[in-house]
């Protein structure tokens, strides 16, 4: 069952509290459901528990705009071993050019995801597509700490790209809608004002202050 909201309804919605970070997608469980926060796989933690909008820059290798972040990272012996880690596409990537008011449309080059002989590109327009899974080894040194390829052909041009996605561990409720906003290109000033757009247009309230309430979740701090 799809848990986020789509991109209509969600910049109805009141102003979230959320601040992004850089880090890859922690997901841990709490109450039977997948719940985001940032991963930090140095340390070995999750930190900022409740987070749903992340940051991510896009460099040009010569043929994609390409990112390796974020990752996906799961504390060692978290979870029950063998839990299928998946995630679900929700919407058309959106797209903003750096002018004016940030104002984003949906963006003329989908966004691919791969991770070895596995794809999914983005949708053309609003709706659920299935990514792939990835088996979680309890016993990995460290815990979980895989990393996609996200790619726009380079024709592509420079701006903010923004990817919404929900997550999934199997046996647990789905995560909340989570924002990836990717800068191609642009100076940080951009990548910044995009960020806080999203957080206070696409983040729904209600749902930020029920992660919060979810035992004292989550400082806001920036490690921009």
């Amino acid at each position: 069952m799809k848990m986020g909201l789509t991109w209509a309804a969600a910049i109805a919605l009141a102003a979230g509290t959320a601040t992004a970070h850089e880090g890859d997608y922690g997901l841990l469980v709490q109450g039977g459901q997948v719940i985001t926060g940032i991963g930090d796989h140095a340390a070995g933690d999750i930190d900022d528990i409740g987070e749903r909008v992340f940051a991510a820059e896009l460099g040009d290798n010569g043929t994609f705009w390409e990112a390796e972040e974020p990752g996906i990272f799961i504390v060692e012996n978290s979870l029950p071993d063998n839990t299928t880690v998946s995630f679900t596409i929700e919407a058309a990537l959106r797209y903003w050019d750096g002018t004016g008011p940030v104002n984003l449309s949906v963006a003329a080059n989908p966004m691919t995801l791969e991770f070895g002989p596995n794809s999914v590109t983005t949708p053309a327009v609003d709706g659920d597509v299935s990514g792939f899974g990835i088996n979680y080894d309890a016993d990995q040194v460290g815990g979980f700490d895989e990393h996609f390829d996200f790619l726009i052909d380079n024709s592509a041009p420079t701006g903010i790209y923004v990817l919404q996605m929900r997550f999934s561990l199997s046996g647990f409720a789905d995560s909340e809608s989570t924002w990836t906003v990717f800068n191609a290109g642009l100076d940080e000033e951009f990548h910044e004002e995009a960020i806080e757009w999203v957080e206070a247009n696409l983040v729904p309230a209600p749902g930020a202050m029920g992660l919060l309430a979810l035992g004292g979740l989550a400082a806001t701090r920036r490690r921009r």
